[in-house]
């Protein structure tokens, strides 16, 4: 504040508008706060679109696994049924197996799926908005 103040003692001594530099100051405030804004949007919603590419990854690696189990655990009904062997039991061992890789795996990537998008640039701008009306009012 106090630069504000000497600043306008200074242009009042030399008939200048202090106000008219206040204003112009503060725009140019704004303007560097709403890049600075936009370049913390694209960094962290870059940072999303990884999470999302993750996840879905995850989900793909779940989904194909899933898949191969449930055809197991058919095959392994199938071999019950038609012969009462215990190739069956291997079969739904095997089928388990495929199971807990594609529960792990979809747990991994529902893990890395972003909680909300642009989190913090919200809170940012809420901030922002709260200092700016402040300024204002």
């Amino acid at each position: 504040m106090q630069r504000y103040e000497e600043r306008d003692r200074v242009h009042a001594k030399n008939g200048g508008r202090p106000m008219q530099g206040l204003v112009g100051e503060i725009g140019r405030q704004l303007i560097q706060l709403a890049q600075r804004e936009v370049e913390l949007a694209r960094a962290e919603l870059t940072s999303d679109v990884r999470s999302v590419r993750r996840a879905v990854v995850g989900l793909a690696v779940a989904t194909v696994a899933s898949i191969a189990g449930l055809t197991l655990l058919l095959v392994a009904v199938v071999l019950a049924l038609a012969t009462l062997m215990p190739g069956w039991l291997a079969a739904l061992v095997v089928a388990a197996i495929v199971f807990g890789v594609g529960a792990t795996a979809g747990y991994m990537g529902w893990k890395q799926r972003p909680r909300a998008a642009l989190a913090l640039t919200r809170k940012s701008l809420k901030e922002d908005w709260e200092w700016l009306k402040a300024q204002t009012g």
